[in-house]
C-alpha cells in the first residue's frame, strides 16, 4: 500500500465540532481565501507593501501580486532551529507556524495576516484578527479554503475544479481499495491543481465540503498525528527541524534536513517504494532569496505523518530511509 499523495476520505464523527469561529467564510482553496482578506483589508485601510516569510510557496505570494501589493520578504532559516525575523516596515505582516509546530514569536503589528494553513488543528486560535487557510492537505475535502476577520459575501465556487477534485478521490479510492491497478487519479489530481493554479480572484467553497468540515473528527486527527510523529522524531532525532511539539501542537509533517545534497535522491529512493514524501517548496520565479534563507528549499523534506497510517507504516517508512543511507 501506498503512503502519502492525496487524500481521497474524511475523516468524521457524529459530532458537531468547533474548531472554527462563527465568522468563518468559506472559500474553493487558501489562495481565493486569501484574496477575500487583501480585497477587504484594501477596503479599510490605504495597503501598497506585505512581508512575507522567506520560506513559502507561490500560493501565498501571487494574491498579492495579482492585487499590485508589492512582495517583502523577511528572513526564515535554519542555524541550530528554525530562525524567523519578521520585518514589521511594510503595510501587511504575514506569519505563519509551519506544519503545525509553534515556532512563530508574536509581534506587534497593526495588520497581521496569519495564515492557518499549517496550524488549524494547533494552538487556540485568535478570533479577533485576519486568518485564512485550507484544510485540502489535511484531508479528502474537495475545496476547504476558509478565513475570518471579514465580512465578504458568499461568491459562486467552481464546479470544474470540484468535479475533477471528485473525480481524482473516487479512483484513489478504487486504487486504494485493491478494486484498479491504474494511478489515473495522480494525473487528474494533477490537472485540478494546474487549473487551479490559474484561476484568479474569489470562488466559494463547495456547500457538501463546508458540511463535512463541521463533523470533523477532531480528536482523531490530532491523536493520529501526534502517536505517529513521535515515532519519526524519535528515530530520525538527528535530521529534524523541529526537535519536539508543544502540548497544543499537531504536526502536518514532520520535516527533516537531508545531508550532503541528497534531499532528492532520497525523495526519489522513497517513491520507488511507494512512499510519497512532499518538497517545501519549489522556489519559484517571485522569491528573492539569500543564501542561508535558500539552504532550507534545497535540502528540506517533508516525512508523512497522517492520520491515515498506523504505527507499523511509521517504521516502514524510518526502515526505508535507513536502507537508503546503506546503499548509498
Amino acid at each position: 500500500m501506498e503512503i502519502g499523495s492525496e487524500f481521497w476520505d474524511v475523516p468524521v464523527s457524529e459530532e458537531t465540532n468547533t474548531l472554527f469561529p462563527d465568522s468563518v467564510q468559506w472559500f474553493l482553496a487558501g489562495r481565493s481565501a486569501l484574496t477575500a482578506l487583501i480585497r477587504e483589508i484594501r477596503e479599510k485601510r490605504e495597503v501598497h507593501t506585505a512581508a512575507l516569510p522567506s520560506w513559502c510557496c507561490d500560493s501565498m505570494i501571487l494574491p498579492f501580486l495579482r492585487e499590485n501589493i508589492e512582495v517583502r520578504f523577511y528572513p526564515v532559516y535554519w542555524k541550530n532551529g528554525l530562525r524567523q525575523e519578521p520585518q514589521q516596515d511594510s503595510d501587511i505582516l504575514f506569519l505563519m507556524d509551519y506544519f503545525g509546530y509553534t515556532s512563530c514569536a508574536s509581534v506587534s503589528h497593526p495588520c497581521v495576516i496569519r495564515d492557518l494553513t499549517h496550524s488549524v488543528f494547533s494552538q487556540p486560535h485568535i478570533v479577533n484578527s485576519y486568518c485564512f487557510g485550507s484544510l485540502r492537505k489535511w484531508c479528502g475535502v474537495k475545496t476547504g479554503g476558509f478565513a475570518w476577520g471579514i465580512q465578504t459575501g458568499k461568491e459562486l465556487t467552481d464546479k470544474k475544479f470540484i468535479d475533477l477534485r471528485t473525480m481524482a478521490m473516487r479512483e484513489k479510492e478504487k486504487y486504494i481499495a485493491g478494486r484498479t491497478g491504474s494511478k489515473k487519479h495522480l494525473e487528474i489530481y494533477k490537472e485540478a491543481e494546474e487549473y487551479l493554479d490559474h484561476l484568479e480572484g474569489v470562488s466559494g467553497a463547495d456547500p457538501d465540503d463546508i458540511k463535512v468540515i463541521q463533523h470533523l473528527d477532531i480528536s482523531r486527527i490530532r491523536a493520529q498525528r501526534r502517536k505517529n510523529a513521535r515515532i519519526l522524531m524519535c528515530e530520525l532525532k538527528d535530521q529534524l527541524i523541529f526537535p519536539s511539539f508543544e502540548t497544543d501542537d499537531c504536526p502536518m509533517f514532520v520535516p527533516i534536513l537531508v545531508p550532503h545534497e541528497k534531499r532528492d535522491e532520497l525523495q526519489g529512493y522513497l517513491i520507488q517504494h511507494e512512499i510519497y514524501c512532499p518538497v517545501h517548496w519549489p522556489v519559484s520565479k517571485y522569491h528573492k532569496l539569500k543564501g542561508r534563507e535558500s539552504e532550507i528549499y534545497q535540502n528540506e523534506l517533508s516525512i508523512i505523518c497522517d492520520q491515515r497510517y498506523t504505527e507499523e507504516d511509521m517504521y516502514r517508512i524510518v526502515d526505508t530511509i535507513d536502507r537508503f543511507w546503506k546503499e548509498g
